[in-house]
C-alpha cells in the first residue's frame, strides 16, 4: 500500500513577489508558485510510487479537513515567505513531534544550502493551524522569502529542484528508494543497401 502525501500550496495571490522577479517575462505571486511546486512535486512522488493530493481549492480548512478524512501519512503545506525585503533563507515550520520534527529537518537540510539566504531555521510550532490540526505528521517550509529580489528570482527560477529535493526529503523519511527522472537516448539507426548494378537489392535497418 502506497503512502499517501497531501500537498498544499498558498491559495493567496495577494502575497506578491519582488516586482522585480519575473516569471515568464511578468510579475507573480505566492499563490502562482506554490501552485507551481505542488504539481512538481506531485509528479516526483507519484513516480517513486506515493499517492498525492494536490489540494489546490478552498482554505486552509477545508484542506486540513480532506486530508484527515483522506487518512494521509503525511501533511506539506507548501509557502514562500515575505518580511521587509532585506531577509532571506529557509524556514521550515513543523508541529513539535517527532515525525513532524523528522521530516521538517530532512527538507531543511535539503532546501537551506540551495537558497541564497543565509537566515535559515527549522521553527516549531504548535500554532499554525494547518500544523496542529493535522492527524498525520506536518510541516510547513517556507522555502525562501518572495520579497527579496535575489531569492525571489532564486525560487522562480529552481521550482523543479526545490519539488526534487523535497521530494527525495519524503523518500528519505518513509525509507522510500528515490530515483531521479532519467531521459531517454532517442535511438539512431543506419540503413545498409545491397546495390547490384545499380539496382538495390536488399535493405538492412541497423540500431
Amino acid at each position: 500500500m502506497a503512502y499517501k502525501i497531501a500537498l498544499s500550496p498558498e491559495d493567496r495571490s495577494t502575497n506578491t513577489y519582488h516586482p522585480q522577479a519575473l516569471y515568464r517575462g511578468r510579475s507573480t505571486n505566492e499563490q502562482e508558485q506554490m501552485r507551481r511546486c505542488a504539481d512538481l512535486l506531485e509528479k516526483e512522488l507519484v513516480r517513486c510510487g506515493f499517492e498525492v493530493k494536490n489540494m489546490q481549492y478552498g482554505n486552509m480548512y477545508d484542506r486540513v479537513k480532506d486530508g484527515n478524512n483522506w487518512g494521509a501519512d503525511l501533511y506539506i503545506a507548501l509557502h514562500t515567505n515575505g518580511f521587509d525585503g532585506t531577509v532571506a533563507g529557509t524556514r521550515v515550520h513543523c508541529y513539535p513531534s517527532d515525525k513532524s520534527r523528522k521530516i521538517g529537518k530532512l527538507i531543511q537540510a535539503r532546501i537551506a544550502p540551495l537558497s541564497p539566504g543565509g537566515s535559515d531555521k527549522l521553527v516549531e510550532s504548535a500554532t499554525l493551524y494547518e500544523l496542529k490540526a493535522t492527524k498525520m505528521a506536518a510541516v510547513l517550509p517556507e522555502f525562501g522569502f518572495h520579497d527579496n529580489l535575489a531569492e525571489a528570482q532564486w525560487l522562480i527560477d529552481n521550482m523543479g529542484t526545490i519539488a526534487a529535493e523535497t521530494a527525495q526529503a519524503v523518500c528519505d523519511y518513509f525509507g522510500v528508494a528515490y530515483g531521479a527522472e532519467t531521459q531517454k537516448t532517442p535511438a539512431v539507426t543506419f540503413e545498409v543497401r545491397q546495390v547490384v548494378d545499380g539496382q538495390v537489392v536488399q535493405t538492412w535497418t541497423l540500431a
